[in-house]
């Protein structure tokens, strides 16, 4: 029997993109929960692991979004559990606040573009992360950010944002968007209004050029949540 993902998705323009493509690759299925018109369970239920995606919302928007709580509590059954678990973006964040770390606005404003990220030892040393090759360029779109969990590991650090990856147990974290392709950034930047102030020429260049390796990072979560 294929493994299984539960996947949660807070917005129709925000699917998840290059994770069906590695799920495919490495023979994984995908269960994906539309929220918040679906509801998001309060456990796995069975499934092998979990990927929260990114969203336009805060962290912290609970009560207009109550099922970013339910994904909260999600996370921690998937850590508590030792179920892989990613978190993307908005989920990365919520993996913190979830975990015993915070989240927070960014003091440093909106981080937006490709964005060169550096593994740390123990990044490279990851099972999920150190199947980037470096030098990394992954897309980042926020303006929030977060601080790791106690007794976390630092995958990873960027020049804007030092916090760009963490692992707590079974849960990895990323602050950047591995899951983006050419498609789907277009309907971001085309949803935008006011434009996002990053060239949409350097937008779908940026996407060509690191598609391959972003890939890598999901696959080989997929993996490890297939337990190969």
């Amino acid at each position: 029997m294929a493994a299984r993902l539960l996947v949660v998705q807070h917005e129709p323009d925000s699917p998840p993109g290059l994770v069906a493509t590695a799920a495919a690759a490495t023979g994984v299925e995908l269960q994906v929960v539309e929220a918040p018109g679906e509801p998001v369970p309060v456990t796995l239920d069975g499934a092998d692991g979990l990927v929260v995606l990114g969203g336009a919302m805060d962290f912290d928007e609970t009560d207009a979004y109550p099922h970013l709580a339910r994904t909260m509590d999600l996370l921690a059954d998937a850590a508590a559990r030792s179920a892989p678990a990613l978190g993307i973006c908005l989920g990365a964040q919520l993996a913190a606040a979830a975990l015993g770390g915070r989240a927070y606005p960014g003091p440093a404003g909106e981080e937006i573009g490709w964005t060169k990220v550096e593994l740390t030892d123990a990044g490279r040393a990851d099972p999920v992360m150190g199947a980037l090759q470096e030098p990394a360029e992954l897309f980042e779109w926020h303006h929030d950010t977060f601080d790791p969990p106690p007794g976390a590991t630092m995958l990873a650090g960027g020049a804007v944002y030092p916090s760009q990856a963490f692992r707590v147990g079974s849960v990895v974290a990323v602050q950047f968007h591995p899951e983006v392709d050419g498609p789907l950034l277009a309907g971001w930047w085309a949803g935008t209004a006011p434009a996002p102030n990053y060239p949409i020429g350097e937008v779908m260049a940026g996407a060509s050029r690191n598609a391959a390796n972003a890939t890598r990072l999901l696959e080989a979560f997929c993996r490890v949540a297939a337990g190969a």
